[in-house]
């Protein structure tokens, strides 16, 4: 198969270098005191790249998308929302249907970057909790206890930008993008933000005016003091993207992207274009649409077996029990979801159509993944509901000044047939559509259900651009190792096991665990609740048969394996909320 053609010359390449020699560049020191060194001096010397044939090595391109449903793209099942061209890309690539993520964007984040647990990372919680202030673990960026991914690919020769959301710290000198391996980027530092430009009366999502910046933006180390009048955030990334792209289109370097889109995270706001794009289209309400999207994937070749399709996982009322006042509320938060979506992925089009124009798409590898479960919870964000700039009547949603989310039956419906959505460890917030595209693909409409993890990307792109992990550790013996494991095999043999059935791998955030090992998951709710929960994910991938009681041994056997993760990782919880 010629996809692993520049692969296995990429192997061969490194040992060449290895045999050469590196030398070590200066640290950087980020705000935890440690040093980092970010160079590697052989891969700067441009006439071995090219006696070498380095302008040969892959690029790469990486697509995380927020609050997504698991059928949001019709490659995953979703017929209702046109994604053209993210469908083209999974559908000549790999899809990757047993896909696992964090259960909410920032921890997911940590994981995609470190290639490690989310607390080795940093990232313990997203939230700042009492019971986790000044806790090791828990410090809330990305920290220089783990490697990042770009600073590994910035030491292997590799050019390294980014446009989108990053929300792993915001602290200029020591946790922004560019002070961790990103050579060019235009981020959003917190984890939300409005689509369009502030207007002065408009605070950012989440906190009083005072508390946080008035542009939540950076650009290459550098917080923004304004943005465009005309600024809408899908279209900025992908302006920022090409940017950096063409910047160095003429070079002998590869490239290593991350394009990281805030739509369709709320709030709910659209160009004006197109906020009458879909008007009619959810007439027939959610649980409708989460038959056809269940079907749908189904369709696609990536529905689990043995899945609960009998129903909606509903978490909402009913459609036929809502009022017409709520059905019509209802039906404009999804039309204007599926605006949003619809947009990002013509947006994006404008960057794989530059790679094909300039020759630069048959060298690059593409991977993409959401970075958790749907967003569910009520249509209005409650906090917003007080403020008087904000116009949330119906026929005035979508524009700059309203504030709405999708709402939770439409939720149920973007990630049935899996049980629950964003911010639970049950499968409906923690599995999540996922694919790869390989080099000059071959063939087209393949699946693999082998399990992976947003932790497994790092190793991944690491294999796949033949950078060997002790070429950066051995200069930093400090750093923690990498936890994920390569999936590059499943593009020759998509049936392999990644995670053999004795590879645990537990996680926790903010008090909420779970636990995979092989078919089997445990799962315990977070400072309210210590009873262990025990599924079959592979029997029963709906998380509908609980079977603790028919295995205790099993389960007690899973839970101290967790522990002993637990008390080697740091892994605090939270006290019970008072009665």
């Amino acid at each position: 198969m010629t996809t692993f053609l520049p692969h296995k010359l990429l192997l061969l390449l490194s040992c060449v270098f290895l045999l050469i020699g590196c030398g070590q560049a200066d640290p950087v020191e980020d705000n935890s005191g440690q040093n980092v060194s970010i160079q590697n001096e052989a891969l700067q010397n441009e006439s071995m790249q090219n006696e070498l044939g380095a302008s040969k090595r892959p690029n790469f391109l990486l697509i995380t998308t927020d609050d997504m449903g698991y059928t949001d793209i019709g490659a995953f099942g979703g017929n209702d929302i046109p994604t053209p061209n993210l469908d083209k890309l999974a559908l000549e690539g790999l899809r990757l249907t047993n896909f696992h993520v964090s259960v909410s964007c920032a921890p997911t984040r940590s994981m995609l970057m470190s290639g490690t647990g989310n607390h080795e990372a940093g990232m313990g919680s997203q939230q700042r909790y009492a019971a986790f202030q000044d806790q090791p673990r828990y410090e809330g960026y990305l920290t220089s206890r783990v490697a990042s991914l770009p600073e590994r690919m910035q030491a292997a020769g590799y050019h390294t930008y980014m446009a989108g959301k990053w929300h792993l710290g915001n602290t200029p000198g020591s946790t922004l993008p560019g002070d961790r391996g990103f050579e060019r980027s235009f981020a959003l530092m917190p984890g939300s933000a409005h689509h369009f430009k502030l207007a002065d009366d408009m605070p950012p999502p989440g906190f009083p005016a005072s508390a946080v910046l008035r542009v939540p933006y950076s650009e290459d180390g550098q917080i923004l003091d304004d943005l465009p009048d005309d600024f809408y955030s899908t279209t900025a990334y992908v302006d920022k993207m090409l940017e950096y792209l063409k910047s160095s289109e003429s070079s002998e370097q590869p490239f290593f992207a991350w394009f990281a889109p805030t739509a369709p995270h709320w709030p709910l706001q659209v160009l004006p274009e197109w906020m009458e794009t879909f008007r009619g289209a959810y007439d027939a309400g959610y649980d409708a649409l989460c038959a056809e999207r269940q079907q749908g994937a189904i369709d696609a070749g990536v529905a689990p077996d043995n899945a609960d399709y009998s129903r909606c996982p509903e978490e909402a009322v009913p459609w036929s029990e809502l009022s017409e006042e709520d059905r019509q509320l209802n039906r404009r938060t999804m039309e204007l979801y599926a605006s949003m979506v619809a947009h990002l992925d013509a947006e994006f089009g404008r960057i794989i159509t530059y790679l094909e124009q300039s020759g630069q798409l048959e060298n690059t590898y593409i991977i993409y993944h959401n970075d958790n479960g749907p967003e569910g919870g009520p249509t209005f964000d409650l906090r917003r509901s007080e403020h008087d700039h904000f116009d949330n009547s119906l026929e005035n949603l979508g524009n700059p000044n309203t504030w709405v989310n999708v709402g939770q039956g439409w939720s149920d419906a973007q990630s049935a047939p899996f049980r629950e959505d964003k911010g639970s460890s049950f499968e409906g917030g923690t599995r999540t559509a996922a694919f790869i595209r390989p080099l000059n693909p071959e063939e087209s409409e393949r699946t693999s259900s082998s399990l992976t993890m947003v932790m497994d990307i790092m190793p991944t792109v690491m294999d796949l651009a033949g950078i060997q992990e002790s070429e950066f550790d051995s200069n930093n013996p400090d750093l923690l190792p990498i936890r994920g494991k390569s999936f590059a095999a499943l593009l020759d043999n998509p049936s392999q096991a990644i995670h053999s059935a004795e590879d645990p791998i537990a996680l926790d955030h903010a008090g909420l665990s779970w636990l995979h090992q092989g078919d089997w998951k445990i799962t315990r709710g977070a400072a309210n609740d210590d009873n262990w929960q025990l599924f079959n994910t592979k029997d029963d991938p709906s998380e509908t048969r609980e079977l603790s009681i028919e295995h205790p041994e099993l389960l007690a056997e899973l839970v101290a394996v967790y522990d002993d993760h637990a008390q080697a990782t740091g892994i605090l919880r939270r006290e019970p909320p008072t009665p």
